[in-house]
């Protein structure tokens, strides 16, 4: 299951990063769909391997879509006179400036990052903000965007896109369906839209890898984790490949609310199902009993009595144990604690 599971977020990843439908949001739904299935999810410390390595391999496919842009650009810069205008040194040092303009209003995200995380990751928050995304894809109907290119591009016109950028940490929100929405609102061509929107893909997703990268740990890697992890990001890469390719000819086409009505369908399914989930509890409710004695109603154990072996356990709050105080910071040992769970499954209607 594990490898279905790699592989399959690695499409998703691949199929979704550009695309503008949210890859954060279907990524959160398709790791809980599997949750729900296996019974339990990833290891944070394996999925932070994981994300980082998916993300190099949809940086890959910009790399190579724009590899002919880039390798022109970079003779332009160093001052080659054979290249077209759009490549010349002024005009790549311009396009330059409004991508690092662009990717400023980023920076602030990494103070925040924590608190955005626990604070919107849930089905909820994903929901809505597939809703949001749905919203303004719908609006591009009525923006047919206009003429202008790189170089009628200010950095007014950079720093607004940017700012658009900085909602697509939030789950469910699509950095591609702002941006692009965005430049079409600026008076932007439909090929400059989606052109300058995949330019600053690149130092967006790089800031995200290289924050999540401090957090590495190596240890937690095991042989079979590096594998699926390298099949994962080739999907990621070919796919997101494909996914680039697709996205200009939509953009172009004047088609992009297309996806609003796919988002639209998702968002209320993930709202109905989560709804649906939270009436039908997990455990039974505690009882007095149960609070009085510290038990967890989910019957894990004790409550404020539970310690993992090793650490210290103040017994006054163990079931059972007197009321007059004794001394803490009593090691707590494995079979003890064993008894402990094997009691508070029992009393709470779990037995082991």
């Amino acid at each position: 299951m594990e490898w279905i599971e790699s592989l399959v977020l690695g499409l998703v990843q691949g199929l979704t990063e550009f695309l503008p439908v949210s890859s954060d949001g279907h990524l959160t739904i398709t790791q809980m769909a599997f949750a729900k299935l296996t019974g339990h999810g990833r290891p944070a410390a394996e999925n932070l391997f994981f994300d980082v390595m998916l993300h190099l391999g949809t940086l890959t496919a910009i790399l190579v879509h724009y590899r002919a842009v880039a390798r022109t650009g970079l003779c332009g810069l160093l001052g080659a006179n054979d290249v077209a205008p759009a490549y010349r040194r002024g005009a790549v040092i311009h396009v330059g400036t409004l991508m690092v303009v662009a990717t400023l209003p980023l920076f602030p995200y990494a103070y925040f990052k924590r608190y955005l995380l626990s604070t919107f990751e849930s089905p909820t928050a994903v929901g809505f903000g597939f809703l949001a995304t749905a919203t303004v894809l719908l609006l591009t109907m009525k923006l047919r965007g206009g003429e202008k290119g790189p170089d009628q591009m200010t950095w007014l016109d950079a720093l607004l896109i940017g700012i658009a950028q900085t909602f697509a940490p939030l789950p469910g929100v699509s950095r591609s369906g702002l941006t692009v929405a965005m430049a079409l609102g600026l008076g932007m061509s439909r090929a400059w839209s989606v052109g300058f929107s995949l330019l600053i893909a690149f130092p967006a997703i790089l800031g995200a890898t290289v924050m999540e990268l401090k957090d590495f740990d190596r240890a937690t890697l095991t042989t079979d984790r590096v594998a699926q992890t390298i099949a994962a990001t080739i999907i990621a890469g070919l796919i997101g490949y494909l996914a680039i390719i697709w996205l200009v000819k939509i953009v172009r086409a004047g088609r992009l609310w297309y996806f609003s009505v796919y988002l639209f369908v998702l968002a209320i399914a993930v709202l109905a199902t989560n709804a649906l989930s939270k009436g039908t509890p997990d455990a039974p409710s505690a009882t007095a009993t149960e609070r009085a004695s510290g038990l967890s109603p989910a019957g894990s154990g004790v409550g404020r009595g539970e310690a993992r072996p090793g650490q210290p356990l103040d017994r006054r709050f163990a079931p059972g144990a007197r009321p007059d105080p004794v001394e803490p910071g009593l090691t707590v040992p494995v079979a003890s604690r064993d008894a402990n769970l094997v009691l508070g499954r029992t009393l709470a209607g779990h037995p082991r």
